[in-house]
């Protein structure tokens, strides 16, 4: 069974960062080693009163462990970081660890045109940093702007202006750029993959709903990650994933009571056990 270690937040309530992870991992008969670099009472998406713990030395001390365990994943899947110190942390951890790793990275840091509350331009350098030794990257359109340099947008965002950007996310370094949040038109978002070998493009996109959902990024960003190392093209990993999500967004659209508290993925969660478990085993 392939192994990755996950580093992100880990909320008590709201199916975002590490919680959807785990159930999808495990679904997808991959065998997750967990770095929680913040632990929460829930996220922090229409929650008051919320208790928050930072994990920089606990995740010192995890890495330091399982480097002695000799302990070698397959991937690398990273998400949220508190600050500069624990992506440098995994920067070095990375580069420890055989070639052959895989490393994906989403950069939370910014949406919106702006970086998240009490970020710097330190972190910003120090996930530049990082996303050099990647292999897939899911930016949205902020954090590629920061990660470029490149200002963000007054009017209306173009295809043109985010292939441009993809581009130049991609002379860092990583070979698959995945730009999430992608705007088609009023009734239709997606994602845009750019392969920088054939230097081509790959356009995604699904039904906008009139809502705010709450760990979308994460899924995506955990279903395509364990589809691509079950040996699907990333093509078809993100097309697979899209239609997952989608298939959640119905359901979770039809009771918007529950939306702060993350996508009913449990619903469909079999769908991914039958077929990796059927795949896997072949």
């Amino acid at each position: 069974m392939k192994k990755i270690i996950i580093a992100n937040d880990l909320p008590g309530i709201g199916k975002v960062a590490l919680a959807p992870a785990i159930p999808i991992f495990a679904c997808c008969q991959i065998e997750t080693m967990l770095l929680p670099t913040v632990l929460l009472s829930s996220h922090t998406g229409g929650f008051k009163n919320i208790a928050i713990a930072e994990q920089t030395e606990f995740m010192r001390q995890s890495l330091y462990q399982w480097e002695n365990l000799e302990l070698k994943p397959d991937a690398v899947l990273t998400g949220y970081f508190r600050n500069p110190k624990q992506i440098e942390l995994m920067v070095d951890t990375i580069e420890k660890l055989p070639a052959s790793t895989k490393l994906f990275v989403d950069p939370i840091m910014a949406d919106n045109g702006k970086l998240y509350s009490g970020f710097t331009q330190e972190h910003v350098e120090a996930m530049r940093k990082l996303i050099q030794q990647a292999d897939v990257i899911y930016p949205n359109i902020t954090e590629a702007c920061l990660l470029t340099d490149t200002p963000y947008p007054t009017g209306k965002i173009t295809m043109d202006f985010t292939r441009e950007l993809a581009k130049k996310l991609a002379e860092l370094g990583p070979e698959y750029i995945i730009i999430t949040g992608c705007p088609d038109s009023e009734e239709l978002t997606g994602v845009q993959l750019y392969t920088k070998e054939t230097d081509s493009f790959f356009d995604f996109y699904k039904t906008k709903y009139p809502h705010h959902f709450y760990g979308t990024g994460d899924t995506l960003a955990s279903l395509a990650t364990a589809c691509i190392l079950q040996g699907m093209s990333i093509e078809d990993a993100l097309s697979f994933t899209l239609k997952f999500i989608d298939e959640v967004l119905q359901l979770s659209s039809q009771q918007p009571e529950q939306i702060p508290f993350g996508l009913p993925i449990e619903k469909k969660l079999g769908i991914l056990t039958t077929k990796f478990t059927t795949e896997v085993s072949l």
